[in-house]
């Protein structure tokens, strides 16, 4: 797994630490502005909150995350691809939506002399629409694309 991917990860798992604490204060601080309560990963660690997530392709490739507290999942975009993590064990029931460009988008970019990294849809915006949809926005091998995705329960 690639570094940035690792330290991706446990931001993510800090992220989700000061939320949990800001549930469990009430969301009262001081200086809304500054953060009230700063962990180094060593105390993390320690405290056994972090988690690790295997992509199953290897690198994630990760370009932007969405914490969603309602589904207690989070959203992570990468190369051709929009991960959804369990809040609660990021390795255990996880989905993946697979987006590449279009191989017309990608013969496109190659002629304009790009590389074929350069060509793959980087997931660079995910955004809560509603209860049920996400927002997702795409490179699409320099032909920008957005498109809704359905992350809600099943029974909605």
């Amino acid at each position: 797994m690639a570094r940035r991917d690792l330290l991706l990860l446990t931001l993510a798992g800090r992220l989700l630490l000061l939320l949990l604490l800001e549930a469990w204060t009430g969301g009262h601080a001081a200086d809304p502005s500054q953060p009230r309560l700063r962990l180094a990963h060593k105390e993390l660690w320690n405290m056994n909150r972090t988690s690790v997530f295997h992509s199953p392709s290897g690198s994630l490739g990760l370009h932007v995350m969405l914490v969603d507290e309602y589904q207690d999942r989070l959203f992570i975009g990468g190369k051709n691809l929009i991960y959804s993590l369990s809040l609660d064990r990021v390795s255990e029931n996880y989905r993946e939506i697979h987006w590449p460009s279009s191989s017309q988008q990608v013969e496109e970019c190659t002629i304009k002399g790009r590389s074929m990294e350069e060509c793959a849809n980087h997931i660079c915006a995910l955004h809560r629409y509603n209860r049920t949809h996400l927002l997702a926005c795409g490179t699409g091998a320099f032909d920008p694309v957005c498109a809704f995705v359905r992350a809600g329960h099943q029974s909605e």
